[in-house]
């Protein structure tokens, strides 16, 4: 068994995150009256932190945390999911032209290991931010 730092897993943080850091752990010695911050002081900063990033920053998907996900709203695995989805949409457009029927879409995605449903989700945050439209009901076309 190794020590308590041993055991710490790194979580990659940003430098506003990094800042926070320091301003918790001096609050932390400024509770204690003190005007030096300590090990302790420290510890308890990123306990806080890292309870923080676990509330909004936890991808269960991956089991880790995720910075992305805290700045942008959507995970990486599912950011990378995403842009599978839209390669997906170039290539079958190169070969099936302009509209693209949603069934191809999901066939090509599912050799690829994605969900119909995560597809579907996909799609519809693309018709959403305006990346595709429907131009008639199960296809699909970029603008």
């Amino acid at each position: 068994m190794g020590t308590e730092e041993e055991l710490i897993k790194p979580i990659p943080i940003s430098a506003r995150q990094l800042e926070a850091l320091v301003r918790l752990a001096e609050g932390s010695a400024r509770i204690r009256l003190s005007k030096k911050v300590t090990r302790t002081d420290a510890r308890r900063a990123i306990r806080i932190l890292k309870y923080c990033l676990m509330q909004v920053g936890f991808d269960y998907e991956t089991g880790q945390i995720d910075i992305d996900r805290i700045s942008t709203g959507i995970p990486a695995s599912q950011r990378s999911r995403i842009v599978q989805v839209r390669e997906i949409i170039t290539e079958l457009e190169a070969s099936l032209g302009k509209t693209i029927p949603l069934d191809d879409i999901l066939r090509s995605a599912s050799e690829k290991g994605i969900e119909e449903s995560e597809v579907e989700e996909i799609i519809e945050r693309l018709k959403r931010s305006g990346d595709i439209f429907e131009p008639k009901r199960n296809f699909i076309s970029k603008l």
